[in-house]
């Protein structure tokens, strides 16, 4: 294990709190690879510093590791979804994939639940790790609401200082509706998001996103005017010059107020309304192809047109508190370029990485809670975009051992298919097929109400997830083919051929249940 220095905070304390101390040095813990994957026919690079990677254990031990091998200074975006303070348990639904997404229980996800001044030194400790793996022109964006907004704002002012302050988001994450209109002193709708740089002269990486708003006709002639040249608004022209006004009045672009008519004075130098009143300048709606029309807009800080999890629940997959994969493209995109790195130090349900993915970005995440760990394995591996990652088990984090035995119920059916040879070149090419006959707990009695047994006519019914990993070595898991549905009622196929590798090799296939539990049958392909 080694010592890593810390520097001391960038800016002056403004907030104090009980037990409150400044961690000048960390432990980077060992680490250990548990399970890799990598899309079929490619394979992962040997370093780990070249690696997409996702971290189980306390954070504060992975990014004390990410600083002991090679990432200090690296990292363009950090964006970081913590605990809120909320006093609450979170809890998934587990369904049944029975067609219908029948509930059966529930299960504790991640509690935010704190004593004393806890939370804001949990926080403080963390953001000193934080800010020595941000890149000088990177920022960090930190998502919060109003329960702690205002400390965080000060604890981030201390660790970055004050002049690396950039902006405060506010985003409508909900539009409140049922009871929650009559809330006393009006409902909470909105969550925060608190970004500074690491060095605002260097600068930072900045590209401005913009935002395309649509209307039908009658929405437009609400909102905007109308003349031969379609729907329009007008701005004050500001500090045009009296040549980029003629040019803009030659293209038919300037507005003048109170029916009057634009007059361009050549003598005087100087571009005017003759019935009085500032001249503006037009922006026309662009007319679209299914009779809509469209305008692109830039983005402040208030972000009401990016909707939450709640009214765009094809997302959905079951971790609470999960965040939408456009408010991620929009962050994402205004900080890095492609092939920069991203971090999520609080990975829940793999959002981050997963649109980090997506857009050809490099992407770290962490999380201490095991329902996270598989819940973003399962979108990382089954995404379009999938490309390789690795799975680490940070200091003491112990990764649940898959239970396997005469409880698993699992009878695996292995045919490699040895009669059919395809020689290609010397290399003589074997397929196997994989399939699932049976999965059925032993204790589905217990875990399943009476009233439910009767819809677990399939066994895929019961199940989440397979993996098959066709040369397992015993330690780490390497799957080169997986089964997640992305959809509540979708189920596995249960059948599955792929390349097998040359005999003997040993085939591991892992069934993760609609609880969470894993499940790993092993055979020998002699």
């Amino acid at each position: 294990m080694t010592a890593i220095t810390l520097p001391p905070p960038a800016g002056r304390s403004l907030l104090m709190w009980e037990g409150k101390r400044t961690l000048r040095d960390v432990t980077a813990p060992p680490v250990r690879c548990v399970e890799t994957f990598a899309p079929a026919g490619e394979s992962l690079p040997p370093s780990m510093v070249e690696r997409n990677r996702l971290y189980f254990g306390d954070n504060l031990g992975a990014l004390a590791h990410l600083l002991d091998t090679g990432m200090r200074g690296q990292v363009r975006l950090i964006y970081i979804d913590p605990p809120f303070d909320s006093n609450a348990d979170y809890v998934r639904k587990i369904r049944l994939r029975d067609g219908a997404a029948t509930q059966v229980g529930t299960e504790v996800q991640y509690r935010d639940r704190w004593t004393g001044d806890s939370y804001l030194q949990f926080m403080y400790e963390r953001l000193l790790l934080l800010r020595e793996l941000l890149a000088e022109d990177g920022a960090i964006w930190l998502h919060c609401d109003y329960r702690q907004v205002h400390r965080l704002h000060l604890i981030l002012e201390e660790v970055f200082g004050q002049e690396n302050y950039l902006n405060t988001v506010s985003w409508r994450s909900q539009v409140a509706r049922g009871a929650k209109v009559n809330a006393f002193y009006f409902p909470y709708s909105t969550q925060y998001l608190e970004i500074f740089a690491k060095n605002r002269r260097a600068p930072t990486r900045w590209h401005p996103p913009k935002k395309r708003l649509t209307f039908t006709r009658r929405q437009a002639a609400v909102q905007f005017m109308e003349d031969e040249g379609g729907f329009f608004r007008t701005s004050d022209p500001g500090t045009y010059s009296f040549e980029r006004l003629k040019a803009l009045h030659a293209e038919g672009r300037l507005y003048a107020p109170y029916g009057g008519q634009v007059v361009v004075d050549e003598e005087a130098r100087r571009v005017y309304a003759s019935n009085g009143g500032n001249i503006g300048v037009k922006y026309y709606l662009t007319q679209l192809e299914n009779g809509r029309y469209g305008v692109e807009r830039g983005v402040d800080n208030l972000w009401d047109d990016i909707p939450g999890l709640g009214t765009t629940p094809g997302e959905d997959v079951g971790y609470p508190t999960q965040k939408t994969a456009a408010l991620l493209r929009r962050i994402i995109g205004a900080s890095t370029d492609p092939g920069d790195w991203v971090l999520d130090a609080f990975s829940g349900s793999g959002a981050t990485a997963v649109v980090a993915q997506a857009m050809g970005r490099r992407w770290i995440a962490c999380d201490d809670n095991y329902g996270a760990i598989q819940t973003a394995r399962r979108r990382l591996a089954a995404a379009e975009e999938a490309t390789g990652f690795a799975i680490y088990a940070t200091g003491d984090a112990t990764v649940p051992r898959p239970m396997e035995g005469s409880s698993v119920h699992v009878d695996l059916q292995i045919q490699p298919v040895g009669a059919i040879e395809d020689t290609i070149g010397d290399d003589n090419t074997r397929t196997m097929e994989v399939r699932i006959v049976d999965f059925r707990p032993a204790d589905l009695n217990e875990r399943l109400p009476d009233r439910h047994r009767s819809a677990v006519t399939d066994w895929r019914t019961l199940v989440d997830g397979i993996e098959i990993d066709p040369a397992y070595d015993g330690r780490t898991f390497r799957p080169t083919r997986v089964d997640f549905p992305q959809t509540r009622r979708a189920q596995v196929d249960g059948v599955y051929r792929l390349p097998a590798p040359p005999a003997p090799t040993t085939v591991a296939v892992r069934v993760t249940d609609v609880w969470g539990r894993e499940w790993i049958c092993v055979k020998r392909d002699a």
